[in-house]
């Protein structure tokens, strides 16, 4: 069994572990159950699923292994962050990763949370509706169509056969997708699959804050690590960012989509009114996905691992996030995005621009001064502006905007989403 295979399966099996989780729940809700039966399907948003690691490389003759937690619990004050990185699509060291549901770094006693527990208001609002849930946690350094594929085609056909024999029902009957952040951009891939059998099946795809045209973010992971990561210095970091395919999808929309969709974002609520990536010196278009190097000086670092390749392939991935909804999806499709507020006032506290300075070979993320700068800001929820939170093909009565005092991480939890969501649900 080669490596590939031997982490599906090691995948599956956590994921049946989930279904077994979700029958018990299921059974639950079966007295007195409360007529028609709902399943809402959760993807969390990027860094939000837990990351498990083996102890031991990958060896064809182990039938199983144990895991550590990597991502994310105590172990990242201790360097676990570092054994994230990547070489091409398997663990650097050769070691089994696997997702295990949301994060959960933290206590929860209700109504108080105790560190970060991003889905717990969530839960309990499911469970509150008695609304069937199920939060597929998923590897967000691994090229989104990976996801895609163990979802629709393993996952569901699986997880269907077997709350069927165990329950006598079927939890895909009225069953709806909700993604949240990076993971609204998984669940687009899904709907892009129009005509496969699920997709025709399910009832609503829902998009809570999630980058369509992406965000100011991440790019600077490439030239100074991140600084949530206190315990880390930034070359160490910027390594393992760009060792991760599933990033390489998170930089400001491309030119060429732009082109196509900046009419529309222009007259959006929250319009964007130019190309949000601009060089430092002529104010050209520095096109995140389209790095053009000049002489001795280049767009992105030269000795910490970026990918140019995994950016082309990003950019053919993200482009398919971005493509128009085909009619036979659009009714089912809905974006919530967030805006904040104070007072009753909208916040400008977003980045909406930045603009791009090229770079020396030399260039050291600890010490040089950073090449990307946030220049402008805007609504938006802290994290994604406004602007890039819904698709322009979505149908305008399918967006809804929430204002208020929350932040990004968060919004699942958030009484108003889940107003929203039971409205559209």
């Amino acid at each position: 069994m080669t490596y590939e295979q031997m982490r599906d399966n090691e995948q599956f099996a956590q994921l049946d572990g989930a279904i077994s989780d979700f029958i018990s729940r299921y059974k639950v809700n079966s007295v007195n159950p409360i007529a028609p039966r709902k399943t809402v399907i959760l993807f969390p948003g990027g860094m939000a699923s837990r990351l498990k690691r083996a102890r031991t490389a990958y060896d064809p003759s182990l039938a199983s292994y144990f895991y550590d937690v990597r991502w994310l619990d105590k172990s990242i004050a201790f360097g676990a962050a570092l054994e994230l990185r990547m070489a091409n699509d398997i663990d650097r060291d050769q070691r089994i990763v696997i997702a295990d549901g949301p994060v959960d770094f933290g206590l929860y006693f209700p109504p108080f949370v105790i560190g970060y527990v991003p889905y717990q208001g969530f839960i309990d609002w499911c469970d509150q509706q008695r609304i069937d849930w199920f939060i597929f946690g998923w590897d967000w350094r691994r090229r989104m169509e990976y996801t895609v594929d163990m979802f629709l085609n393993r996952f569901l056909p699986q997880f269907q056969a077997r709350v069927q024999l165990e329950c006598n029902a079927d939890p895909l009957a009225d069953f709806s997708l909700v993604g949240h952040s990076f993971g609204g951009m998984v669940v687009k891939l899904i709907v892009n699959q129009a005509a496969q059998a699920f997709v025709i099946q399910m009832n609503k795809a829902i998009t809570v804050g999630s980058p369509f045209y992406g965000y100011a973010g991440h790019v600077h992971r490439y030239f100074e690590g991140d600084d949530s990561l206190i315990f880390y210095d930034r070359s160490s970091i910027s390594r393992v960012v760009s060792s991760l395919q599933g990033g390489y999808t998170l930089l400001f929309l491309d030119e060429a989509t732009y082109n196509i969709v900046g009419p529309q974002l222009g007259t959006d609520a929250y319009p964007l009114y130019d190309y949000p990536s601009r060089d430092a010196g002529d104010n050209s278009i520095a096109d995140p996905y389209n790095p053009i190097d000049l002489a001795t000086k280049f767009r992105y670092p030269q000795k910490y691992g970026f990918q140019p390749l995994e950016l082309a392939h990003g950019r053919g991935i993200y482009q398919q996030v971005a493509l128009d909804l085909v009619p036979a999806v659009a009714p089912k499709f809905y974006n919530i995005r967030g805006v904040q507020s104070k007072a009753g006032a909208v916040l400008n506290g977003t980045i909406y621009t930045q603009t791009w300075s090229r770079i020396p070979k030399s260039y050291n993320p600890n010490t040089s001064t950073p090449a990307v700068v946030d220049d402008s800001v805007g609504p938006g929820d802290g994290v994604i502006p406004a602007w890039s939170a819904r698709l322009v093909s979505t149908p305008p009565a399918n967006v809804r905007t929430l204002i208020g005092d929350f932040e990004h991480m968060n919004l699942m939890n958030e009484v108003q989403t889940h107003n929203e969501l039971l409205q559209i649900l």
